[in-house]
């Protein structure tokens, strides 16, 4: 979130979470058979947890914390198949230029784009992104959309009730921006993940500006993770009817692998707590580190939120 969607953390270099907004991330389509067989992974909910929890609730929660957070800003467009959002001051960020995809349109996946196209004509949007509510029918229909020139796009949303119990860094101290901690600081984190990720300047502006902009609008928090005097991390906090959503977990290059991705993450859940939310939520990569990482942390997957992106 705020790219990022929501998100885990960057430890490893990569990024983490769709509220993260992954502009440089994404490459022309090359390797079919490769792509193909990523997007062929398709996630089970481990049955023990399923069976503890209503699992299709938090995905639902999940998924409407990120669509609600996605219209923020947004001109939102009703359409048989869903919906458009569109915003024009900053139309290089593609998680505020996109389709929602409720139900597979008569036309298929070209009536999606033709959509798009209509909605962006005479517009700076460059990009063409579809997510959908329903991670089955986005696989169901891959290979209609990679035959036009989309690549398929996957998060995994994770999920975990109470704090975490794990080792953190005692020397990282975590505070609230505006209460303790400046803008400045987290701004500075911000723009140095974006450089890691390859971030062009202007880029790397529309998303932060963006990012705020709506935080502002809905109440989420921002945190900037101290390592001594430096700051050298940061995520935001969303919470709302029960649920906190984490987003845009990064940690500064160089001060990568000392654990402090861990310890905002336990920092986020407790906060959380205190901020009454029952269930801590988050989307990351489907498959990778940060996904290791959560699952230690106790975090239990809950479903695959799937699209498309054509840059």
């Amino acid at each position: 979130m705020g790219e990022s969607t929501s998100g885990g953390p960057r430890e490893g270099g990569r990024p983490a979470g769709s509220a993260a907004e992954r502009i440089a991330s994404f490459r022309p389509v090359h390797d079919l058979d490769r792509i193909r067989a990523e997007a062929a992974v398709i996630f089970i909910v481990r049955r023990r947890f399923a069976a503890a929890v209503q699992v299709r609730g938090l995905l639902k929660a999940t998924l409407d914390l990120l669509r609600t957070w996605t219209q923020v800003g947004s001109t939102v467009e009703s359409m048989g198949f869903g919906e458009i959002l569109r915003n024009e001051r900053f139309p290089r960020v593609h998680m505020a230029n996109l389709a929602w995809v409720d139900a597979a349109p008569p036309g298929g996946p070209a009536e999606v784009l033709a959509a798009l196209d209509r909605a962006y004509l005479g517009t700076e949007v460059r990009h063409r992104h579809a997510l959908f509510r329903d991670a089955m029918r986005a696989y169901e229909l891959q290979d209609a959309f990679l035959a036009l020139g989309f690549r398929p796009t996957a998060e995994l949303a994770l999920a975990r009730l109470g704090a975490p119990s794990c080792i953190v860094n005692p020397e990282v101290t975590v505070r609230e921006v505006d209460a303790a901690a400046p803008e400045v600081d987290f701004r500075s984190v911000t723009e140095a993940v974006h450089r890691d990720l390859g971030y062009e300047p202007e880029d790397s502006r529309q998303v932060y500006e963006l990012d705020r902009e709506r935080a502002a609008r809905i109440g989420e928090r921002a945190y900037v993770a101290y390592l001594g005097s430096d700051a050298a991390g940061s995520y935001t906090l969303w919470v709302r009817g029960g649920y906190a959503l984490i987003g845009n977990v990064g940690t500064v290059p160089a001060r990568r692998m000392r654990g402090i991705g861990r310890t905002m993450i336990h920092d986020a859940c407790t906060r959380a707590i205190d901020l009454h939310a029952e269930w801590t939520l988050l989307t990351t990569a489907l498959l990778g580190t940060p996904r290791t990482m959560y699952e230690t942390l106790g975090f239990h997957p809950i479903g695959e939120i799937r699209g498309f992106l054509r840059v």
